[in-house]
């Protein structure tokens, strides 16, 4: 039996203080920071065979965008996180694979930034949220059932 799982039944957190935590009303979808490395080059005059030389540099998680359908509840949420001093806690549980019982879990920080998508006449309110990572991402995985 196949392990892939569905977006759906997935549940996106934030905090202000990584301890009580808020779901972001009416998210859509998930978004998981990618963790990129930098490479420095290190080539110098005595690199082996002319070949360019690197060694590993910083890592970054980059800006992610989680998207979500407009409440006035949900904006405001974002609007004080944008204004807090401090990056917020995010969290990202997915549902449980078959042979589960928890999902996995990302937890990260960052800074957001609420902004409302363009709409047709008929077409619901839309709201991304996009999040400039700061620090470490953490993946922990689920709890086997």
């Amino acid at each position: 039996m196949s392990e892939q799982i569905i977006a759906y039944g997935a549940t996106v957190e934030r905090s202000t203080d990584g301890v009580a935590w808020d779901t972001i009303p009416e998210c859509k979808g998930v978004a998981i920071p990618i963790v990129e490395t930098e490479y420095q080059e290190a080539t110098s005059l005595d690199s082996p065979n002319g070949f360019k030389e690197y060694v590993k540099g910083l890592k970054d998680a980059g800006v992610i965008s989680v998207p979500a359908g407009y409440t006035a509840a949900g904006y405001e949420q974002q609007l004080a996180d944008q204004a807090a001093p401090a990056a917020i806690y995010y969290r990202c549980t997915l549902k449980p694979q078959p042979s589960q019982s928890t999902g996995d879990k990302f937890e990260f920080r960052g800074f957001p930034t609420p902004s409302l998508e363009a709409n047709d006449v008929g077409a619901l309110i839309g709201m991304a949220i996009s999040i400039r990572t700061t620090g470490d991402v953490t993946w922990t995985k689920g709890t086997a059932a």
